[in-house]
């Protein structure tokens, strides 16, 4: 699933700004530009498998 810059943003404009972010457990890295789309990073990879089943590796 995707979702637009500006959906996020608007999602986002409801909390205060001092709040924190919380990532279910997975550590935020950063954001990167990969042609086009923004994609956010974490200190974790997490992808499906196979079968469908969520899968991540800790690289801390």
């Amino acid at each position: 699933m995707e979702i637009t810059v500006g959906e996020l943003i608007e999602q986002l404009k409801i909390f205060d700004p001092e709040l924190p972010v919380h990532f279910g457990g997975l550590d935020f890295y950063r954001t990167k530009n990969r042609g086009g789309c923004v994609q956010i990073e974490f200190s974790q990879t997490v992808y499906k498998d196979n079968d469908g089943k969520i899968i991540v590796e800790n690289h801390i």
